[in-house]
């Protein structure tokens, strides 16, 4: 029999581990994205050129090639799509869009932590300037600015002094899809985890716990620079942290499919900041499979393919005592020379290596997180092995302008 035929909708640096998983069953892929040298097109069969957010030219790619399938991961855009696809072609996903815009409305989504008693931060989804000046008066800097319905950290802001809330504002309404607003909140100080797992019967198995760090910088705030585990928090924050996740999955009627956690814990709190109805779009997946050997992508794949055995799949292949991913950030500039990749790939314990920028393309620096320039995955016996593994091959890195 021929090869089944798989649409995966989008093809960045947040789908390459899925391609991969998707390479490694045989299955005929047809790309879809709207960038024809993103990182993941020399991994499809077919490549046709469509917006990730745009589900009128996804459906009909799909219709000419005759898919009989339909995933994605990573990016809220291309989930969205492929949502509204699937049910639009009657092919199988695990969640409905309905349920996806829950886990996307970041007011909504606070409503419901809130109404579960999950501690949230003090915030308010603002539609105009003066609820924004209002708020900020009464609860003071710092404050984060966010797009209410945006993803990919753009037009989110930490503000120190209330007078540069204006600007913040504008660019966080600016990018807000749908007229959405701005959610404006309190900073909340604390440890980030990353807390990564698939909803099994309505309830969250984890299979994976990082520490999240970030790249320095207000504007954008929060781009992730590294998953790390495991995490070097002791054990009971850790619980407390993925027992967050568990509440916060239940309160937005996660009932199914994968599930990404962003929790701030710090001693007797563990507030969640987001919950995502997808893989993390900064290789979490593929930390995860490393120190858990459980591959969420594979499950993703049984899902599209109707094989519950496969969507049920446990733990299967070499499991490390550590494992990260690492980004690179961008320089500003137009890239001249990028040098270095194949020595960092013979580092001890770098499981891949890339670098997106090419000579010629003209980078604007760290302006959200698709602008990103590369990456490192690495495992080591243990956590400090695996970061000088990371540490030495990023120093072999270099991207000239």
């Amino acid at each position: 029999m021929p090869p089944r035929k798989l649409a995966v909708v989008g093809c960045g640096f947040p789908q390459l581990g899925l391609l991969r998983a998707a390479r490694e069953l045989g299955l005929s892929l047809l790309g879809l994205d709207l960038n024809p040298e993103a990182v993941g097109v020399p991994l499809v069969d077919r490549f046709e050129r469509a917006s990730t957010g745009d589900p009128e030219a996804i459906a009909g790619a799909i219709v000419r090639a005759g898919a009989d399938a339909i995933t994605t991961t990573g990016s809220e855009l291309a989930l969205t799509t492929t949502a509204r696809v699937a049910l639009r072609l009657g092919l199988p996903f695990y969640a409905t869009p309905e349920v996806i815009f829950r886990c996307q409305d970041k007011g909504a989504m606070r409503e419901a932590y809130r109404g579960a008693g999950l501690p949230v931060p003090r915030f308010l989804h603002a539609r105009g300037l003066d609820e924004a000046r209002a708020f900020a008066r009464e609860v003071g800097a710092p404050l984060v600015v966010k797009p209410a319905f945006g993803w990919g950290q753009r037009g989110v802001s930490r503000v120190e002094d209330p007078t540069a809330l204006d600007e913040a504002y504008r660019a966080a309404e600016e990018v807000s899809h749908g007229g959405a607003g701005v959610v404006i909140e309190e900073f909340l100080a604390g440890h980030e985890l990353s807390v990564n797992g698939w909803v099994e019967r309505g309830e969250l198995v984890v299979y994976g716990v990082t520490d999240r760090e970030v790249f320095p910088g207000s504007r954008p705030l929060g781009v992730m620079r590294s998953e790390v585990a495991p995490s070097r928090l002791d054990a009971a924050l850790v619980e407390a942290g993925v027992e967050a996740a568990r509440r916060a999955a239940r309160a937005l009627g996660l009932t199914r499919g994968p599930c990404y956690t962003q929790v701030c814990v710090a001693p007797g709190r563990a507030a969640v900041f987001e919950t995502a109805a997808r893989c993390g779009g900064g290789f979490d997946a593929d930390v995860t499979r490393l120190v858990s050997g459980v591959d969420l992508y594979r499950r993703l794949l049984g899902v599209a393919l109707g094989d519950r055995d496969l969507e049920q799949e446990g733990a299967r292949g070499e499991r490390h005592g550590a494992a990260l991913v690492r980004f690179l950030a961008p320089p500003s500039g137009e890239v001249r020379r990028v040098e270095g990749l194949e020595r960092a790939r013979f580092v001890a314990g770098v499981v891949d290596a890339a670098i997106y920028a090419r000579p010629g393309q003209r980078l604007a620096g760290l302006v959200n997180a698709a602008s990103r320039a590369g990456h490192l995955l690495c495992v080591g016996e243990t956590r400090e092995e695996a970061v000088a593994r990371a540490d030495e091959a990023e120093a072999v890195l270099w991207i000239e302008v």
